[in-house]
Formats: structure tokens, sequence, C-alpha cells
């Protein structure tokens, strides 16, 4: 029990001197608290001033009565409290958020002889927040002494913050908060209900190309547009500089901002306060002015912003596209994006995370040289417009591979009579000197089946994720095995195998069963031949790229990723191996013997021919070569002998009829 007390001593010792990291007397003040600062607390424009030898000068002024938001010389001082510090430490706990660290500050007022606590946060180097005790003259009536920690502890930790803002400011980058171009719409909680949504309202948060790495985005500007039935609704273009950001433990993120075009003798007008949250990037409040206090959401504040993604520019084509490309594509490379290309446009739509937000990009057709095609590409939300080069392979199947270059900046290339985009932007050297590339895939969808690679009936063996093996389980429906307590079918175990076909009317799509039973009944007839498979693999296009032959089926009753990527290889003579891609793209490393995810596969299947004597069921393989011979449903492999034995007669008349007439 003693020795237990002891550590818990220990521990609280030990949390204890992590907490306070810094600790003076009669305290001088630096960075990041030295300097002027602006704020707005209860109803009065404060001026608070840290100077250097620990004195705290703060001016409190009325604005008034009449001047209204306008006005630009504030003249009623309502009172002014002149202090110093008497013990400064920061304060910082393990366990806590690090928006919970702080300075904290012990006050004496020089005049009234009490003393107050100030709990100062450093949100950015432009930016205070901060809370305050009573300014009290004893904290306990039974020992008429002041106890610092006491006064400290009476500080309400629910309380609004005051922020102050520093009145020699410096930029800092606006790209974690906001960045790219958009529309948006606005509306302000008083002065009229209603939102305003004009065309002509822009927010565009985009650096000035040439601008040094390390102050590419300091500044953005909001053009509000009028709305005539809206009373609420301005008619303005500010500018603003991004003061820095925080992120409190609850994941808002606010942004202190300065209007530029307000002069310094107007700090009421220049300040505001942003804010937003990571998982709800196209909403955000706004104060009126500089103050924080108000804002309770990114829906919740004096003025609400919804902003939307838009394009930087509108690129005029100048050439077209094949007619085979026209179509509704998925990009297998890029997340399973959907891609539309019509006879001058790509557009492409990704899904960015997992709570629905799209990234749509457009390819505009500028240029043509062979196979090479010359775009003009913008994306939503983004500041720029860039060049790039697409090489694309002929079509075949449902496939269209592609290679794309490094993108270029189109401000370049402005002057178009000096410098070509074409000979730079689509030039070998802008496709990357990495030996290890592939092409990247669009597959139609939904995909035309078209003849697979390989035919004939194999029996297979499968390793690989447990999650990705290939179970049994009655497509469309509800129960795991539909063998159980044999309610089925009756089957001797010894006939039961995995069984893999493509043969007869089914040489377009992989027929997968887990549970196959190949027992005979009395006549010849297969027990199972009413079964249905466990998975069905629409073949949907082949090729052989890097002595490796590919393979893109499509599953419709996967919910999560229809397209597949296979790598095949024919072994010998009566076997095949396969390796299915985790996603629907297959890995740069991903063999025929693959089923790794450093391998980006997630299954191996050994397939080994398992033709009966009456099962009509051939093996044909093409290793892909050739992906746009075109072939036949190849009904000549599966003749019946009712259809060949007429055909062999009429061959034989056709043999004694010549013979008799020479």
């Amino acid at each position: 029990m003693l020795t237990s007390t002891r550590q818990l001593m220990f521990l609280f010792l030990v949390i204890f001197s992590e907490q306070t990291v810094k600790s003076q007397l009669r305290c001088t003040f630096d960075r990041p608290i030295l300097g002027e600062y602006y704020s707005y607390e209860n109803g009065l424009e404060t001026h608070t001033s840290f100077k250097d030898n620990g004195d705290i000068d703060i001016l409190y002024y009325r604005r008034q009565s009449g001047l209204g938001a306008t006005a630009s010389i504030i003249t009623i001082l309502d009172n002014h409290a002149l202090g110093e510090c008497i013990n400064l430490e920061w304060r910082e706990n393990p366990f806590d958020h690090s928006s919970k660290h702080h300075f904290q500050l012990i006050y004496r007022d020089k005049e009234k002889s009490c003393y107050q606590c100030f709990q100062i946060y450093n949100r950015t180097r432009n930016i205070l927040q901060t809370r305050k005790s009573e300014c009290n003259e004893i904290t306990s009536i039974v020992t008429n002494q002041m106890n610092y920690q006491e006064l400290c502890a009476s500080i309400n930790q629910e309380a609004e913050f005051d922020t102050l803002f520093s009145k020699t400011y410096s930029a800092e980058e606006c790209r974690a908060t906001i960045y790219g171009t958009y529309h948006f719409t606005y509306e302000f909680r008083e002065g009229g209900i209603g939102i305003c949504d004009n065309p002509i309202s822009r927010l565009v948060s985009c650096p000035d190309p040439g601008t040094p790495f390390e102050a590419v985005n300091e500044r953005f500007w909001m053009t509000y547009g009028y709305c005539r039935d809206l009373v609420s609704s301005i008619d303005a273009q500010p500018l603003y500089q991004c003061l820095g950001y925080w992120i409190n433990e609850k994941g808002d993120v606010f942004t202190g901002i300065a209007n530029e075009r307000v002069g310094s003798e107007r700090w009421y007008d220049k300040f505001r306060c942003m804010l937003t949250r990571q998982d709800q990037p196209q909403w955000f409040a706004k104060s009126l002015f500089a103050e924080c206090s108000r804002l309770y959401s990114p829906t919740d504040g004096p003025e609400k912003v919804i902003i939307s993604p838009i394009i930087p520019e509108v690129p005029t084509p100048t050439c077209f596209f094949p007619d085979n490309f026209t179509g509704e594509w998925v990009n297998t490379a890029n997340v399973n994006a959907r891609t539309i290309i019509n006879a001058t446009h790509i557009h492409e739509i990704s899904q960015v995370n997992n709570r629905g937000w799209l990234r749509e990009t457009y390819y505009v057709c500028q240029q043509i040289s062979r196979q090479q095609y010359l775009v003009k590409t913008v994306t939503k939300g983004e500041c720029f417009s860039y060049y790039i080069c697409f090489d694309f392979k002929d079509r075949h199947h449902n496939i269209l591979r592609y290679r794309k270059s490094k993108s270029f900046m189109s401000n370049v290339y402005d002057d178009l009579s000096k410098r070509d985009p074409l000979y730079e932007v689509c030039s070998w050297t802008s496709f990357g000197n990495d030996a290890n590339w592939k092409y990247q895939v669009f597959v139609l969808d939904p995909p035309a089946p078209v003849e697979c690679p390989f035919t004939g009936m194999w029996t297979f063996k499968q390793v690989g994720q447990p999650n990705s093996l290939i179970q049994t389980r009655i497509r469309g429906g509800i129960t795991p095995r539909p063998r159980d307590h044999g309610w089925y079918i009756t089957c001797d175990p010894k006939y039961m195998v995995s069984q893999w076909t493509i043969c007869g009317d089914q040489t377009k799509a992989m027929l997968a069963d887990r549970e196959y039973c190949r027992q005979l009944d009395p006549y010849g007839t297969p027990i199972g031949v009413y079964e249905q498979p466990d998975y069905i693999y629409q073949c949907a296009g082949y090729w052989r790229e890097d002595s490796r032959s590919y393979l893109i089926t499509y599953d419709r009753d996967d919910p999560y990723i229809n397209f597949k990527c296979w790598v095949y290889e024919r072994f010998d003579l009566f076997k095949i191996y396969l390796s299915r891609s985790a996603g629907s793209f297959c890995g740069f490393n991903q063999t025929s013997e693959s089923y790794r995810a450093e391998d980006g596969a997630d299954l191996r299947i050994e397939l080994d021919e398992a033709e009966r004597i009456h099962d009509d069921c051939p093996i044909r393989y093409d290793d892909g070569r050739n992906p746009w011979q075109v072939i036949d449903e190849f009904l000549f492999y599966y003749a019946s002998s009712s259809t060949m034995v007429p055909s062999l007669l009429f061959c034989v008349f056709l043999t004694l009829l010549t013979l008799n007439m020479f």
C-alpha cells in the first residue's frame, strides 16, 4: 500500500512538472506576447500593449453613438487600465489537446492594487486569445491573502475567448484553410433573412505565378454579388490577408483574416475571424468584426458562406478525338474515376475521400500529332490551367490504353507564335524517365462482353488474403453456404471440387464455383447441372504488355469494385495461373503468381485442366499479343456430333460424285 502511494505521488509530481515549463517573477515580455493588439471585448474596442519591461497598457474605447460601423474616428475613451506582470509561466499538460496549452500571467493593476489572472493562448504569430479572472485584492477571507492558484482556478473554462489581433501583423499561408477558385452564396444572420446567390460572386485564393514558395498564397479576395430582393446583400470586393489558423479539440478550424483595403485607422472593420472544419470544407462562418466568440459552427455565425468549386477558365477546343473514344468510361488508375469522353472533351470525375467530395477535371483537345493529343486541363476548385499530353493506343475490345505526360502551366505558352507547347509537352522526356512504367487504362462502363482469352473446364486452387478468397454463395441471396445440412443436393464428398469454366455458350465470361459436384446420375447426367456459379467474371478486354498477359473483367454483383484486373499465364499444356488485383488496376510488380498486397494483388488461382470425355469444352489460349484481331464466337469448337455427321456424309457424297464424273 505504501509503495503504491509513493508511485501515485511520483506520478503527480511528474505531471505537475510537465505542466509548468517556464516561470518567472516580475516578468518581461518577448515574442510571442510582446506587441500591440486590437480586440473587441464586451462591446468595447480594446487596444492592448504588452511592453518589454513587463507593463501592460489597456485602452477601452466606446464607439460614438450615431456613427455606426463606418466611423473612421473613435472619440470616446471608456476606460484606461495600466498594470504590470507579476508572474508568467507556461502551462502544458501532455494529456490535453495542444490548443489548451497556454501562458498563465498574474497581472497587478497599479491604480486599483488588485490582481487578475490571464490565460494567454498563442494561436498564431499574429493572434492571441485570452481568458481573464476578476480583479481581486484577496482570494481568501480567512487568511486575508492573495493566492495565485486560487485566483486562476476561478476562471470559467467554458467562457468565451477574447481574440487579440496584432497591429503589426505579417501575413501567413492560406492554403490550409482555403485554396482555389469558387463560387459562393452568402447569408447574414441579421438585417434580413435570405441566401444571396449571384452568379458573379467569386472567392479566389490563388498565388501569383512566380511568387516564392514560402509566400505562395497569403491572401484571397471575395467578390460579393448584389441580390435585388435581399436588403442584406452587398456589392463589395474585400481583399483579405491570412493571419494564421488553429484547430481546437473539437476539430473546428479558426482562421484570422485582415482586410487589406481597410486602413489602420479603422481597426473595427479590418479584422475578421472565420470558422470551418476539415470534414466540411465547403461551409464556413465569418464574423462581422474582430472576434471569434460568436462563431459556433460552419453553419452558425453572423455570416454564413457556402462555396462550390468552379473552373478557373473555359478553354476552347481546336481538335477532335477519334469517334470510337466517345462514351462513358472508368479510369482504373484513378480510384475508378468516372470518365465521359465526347468529340472534344474528356471529363473525369473522381471521389477524393470517403465523404463524397468530388474532383472534376476537364481535358480539352488542342492539337494532334500521330497518336498524341495535346490537351488543356482545368480542374474545378484549382487556380490555373495546364497543358498535358495523352499518348493513346488504338482502342481494342472495351479498353482504351494511354500514357499521360507531366503538366505544364499554360500561361507559359500565352504567346503561341513564339513557343508551341506541342513540341515540349508531347516530347518523350515529358512522360518521365522511369523504366518501370505501364499504360493506364480506360474501361467502357458498362462493357460489352467479349470473348475471353482462354477457354476450357478446370479445377482450381486458390491462395490469397482471407477476405478475398472465392467462397460458396448464392448470387443476390443471403445464404452463405447452400450445402449446409445437405438441403440442396446430396453429393459424395470425393466428387466435390472447385470448378472454373469458360465453355459452351459462355465463352464471354468465366464461371467460378467454389463447391461443384461432378457426380453423375445413372444416366450420365451431372447431378449439379442446375447449380449456379458463385462468381461470374465477364470478360471486358485483354492485351499483352511487358511480356505479361492482362485481362479486365466485370462483376456486376460486386458491391464495391466491379472491375478487376488479372495477370494470366499458361505454365504448361494443362495449367494456367491467374493473379487478381486488389483494386481495378494491376500493380507494376504483379505477375501471374502474385497474391500479396505489396504486389497489388489479393488472390492467386491455379487452374488444372479437368475436361471429361463428353464435356465438349476444349482449351483455347490467347496471350493477347494482337488484341485487335477479330475473333468469332468459336462455335466450331463446340459442334455436337449431330451437326458433324450430316456434314461428313455430305462431304463423302461430293467426293463420290466427283470420282464418277471422271
